[in-house]
């Protein structure tokens, strides 16, 4: 017989995924449950230390509880907080980057300033990955649900731009004769679209396991907004989305996008923000952080070079180093459309940076991927001590992890969250530490 139990909402867990106690302190996780609210659950499996259940009634609800926008939200997985009114999500955020800060980081009282939110939280995303699905002989759109490769058919996202919605309902029309992947052992596995939302820019890419000759039937003008369609062949297994090999279909194999009155040249693999609007005020706090007038920019983990040539246009200098050599080449590509010859970059380890440059930066960047800085870099960061860090992060326990290790030289002044994936658990940070002078 399962085993049903009272709980009480306590926390969402970093999947969404809502964590509960039951009256004599054991955990499960709830999905969907809020913090806050109680009820009836049916534990489906027991993990020893905590258990996972399933909501069977609420007991009692949260007034923070609101409806999904998304008429497949509870089955999709894509988003994790549309049942959660947006005020509360931003509270949320902002506790979870305190807590980590405290928690994980070893900081009493951290100053964390309120979070920055977004006027319209909706419709913001100006990239989507969407799988291609197939019901009644027609190719569907959307997302896998959890832990399957069952597609979830939708006809528009609500968190993608409608750019990305408009461009995607014209060309899976386009695509007919062609079959799933997934579902009907056909070719067609992925379709990727980005837009530039200040440009009114759109590129495809049409993800295949082998060439197909439809291709040579695709009109990208009939796109809205389309500058190009990219074909890429990806006849791997696993769950990557985009292979290696790809060529351009029609038109060009790029994008451009305007931030913080920068241009940028995005191609189908080039890492780009999801979140043009709330980029502008995450880079907007690390330019004010940095004061980067005047002074020498070490910008480490560069990507395309976006954070590096927004300082470009204050700093003395600016150096990007990225160890993905494409990266780099668009980040220079992106300093020469935008004029500046202030910035280098360099296609290095981010723990050889500092052997390529013979002085010390005055303000050392750090934009890491969610795992954070490797030790080895933070040991070259203390050895090598400049006078300001400013870190911008993706992951609240991975940032106050990497925040420990840096205290034993820097001094936490003040961290700000910014609400960059918006309905989702994820949040971004940026954090301004200076060094101790002794």
């Amino acid at each position: 017989m399962d085993k049903i139990v009272e709980v009480q909402g306590v926390d969402i867990s970093q999947e969404g995924q809502g964590i509960a106690k039951t009256q004599d302190g054991y955990t499960v996780f709830v999905p969907f449950l809020l913090p806050g609210e109680k009820g009836q659950v049916k534990i489906i499996k027991d993990e020893g230390s905590f258990g996972r259940g399933e909501l069977l009634e609420w007991t009692d609800k949260t007034s923070d509880r609101v409806e999904p926008r998304c008429p497949v939200y509870h089955e999709c997985g894509g988003c994790q907080l549309q049942h959660l009114s947006y005020e509360a999500q931003l509270n949320w955020k902002e506790k979870k980057v305190r807590d980590s800060l405290i928690r994980i980081g070893g900081l009493q009282n951290p100053k964390v300033k309120p979070i920055i939110g977004m006027e319209e939280p909706w419709y913001y995303r100006n990239r989507g990955q969407f799988a291609i699905g197939e019901q009644e002989g027609k190719l569907t759109w959307g997302f896998f649900a959890p832990r399957s490769h069952s597609v979830i058919a939708i006809d528009k996202c609500p968190i993608h731009h409608r750019y990305v919605n408009e461009a995607m309902q014209t060309l899976v029309t386009q695509l007919e004769g062609l079959h799933s992947y997934f579902e009907a052992r056909g070719s067609l596995r992925h379709i990727s679209m980005r837009c530039g939302i200040n440009t009114e820019e759109v590129l495809a890419t049409i993800v295949l396991s082998e060439p197909t000759n439809k291709k040579s039937k695709l009109n990208y003008q009939a796109v809205p907004r389309a500058v190009g369609i990219v074909e890429n062949i990806n006849k791997s297994r696993n769950s990557k989305i985009l292979g290696e090999k790809e060529r351009t279909i029609c038109g060009q194999n790029y994008l451009e996008e305007k931030l913080l009155n920068l241009r940028f040249r995005i191609s189908s693999q080039s890492f780009f923000q999801n979140n043009t609007l709330q980029t502008e005020k995450l880079y907007q706090k690390a330019l004010e952080y940095a004061e980067p007038q005047g002074k020498k920019i070490l910008d480490l983990y560069s990507g395309i070079g976006s954070i590096t040539l927004a300082m470009a246009t204050k700093a003395k200098e600016a150096v990007g180093v990225e160890i993905v050599k494409a990266a780099v080449k668009d980040a220079e590509l992106n300093a020469k459309l935008n004029g500046l010859s202030n910035v280098r970059f360099y296609a290095l380890d981010a723990a050889n940076a500092f052997k390529q440059e013979s002085t010390t930066p005055d303000v050392l960047v750090l934009d890491p991927p969610r795992k954070g800085v490797e030790n080895r870099v933070l040991e070259s960061i203390l050895d090598l001590a400049p006078k300001t860090i400013v870190y911008v992060s993706c992951n609240p326990d991975t940032l106050a992890r990497d925040i420990r290790i840096l205290s034993s030289k820097y001094e936490f002044i003040e961290a700000t969250p910014v609400d960059v994936f918006t309905q989702t658990t994820h949040v971004e940070t940026v954090v301004l530490m200076s060094r101790v002078e002794k």
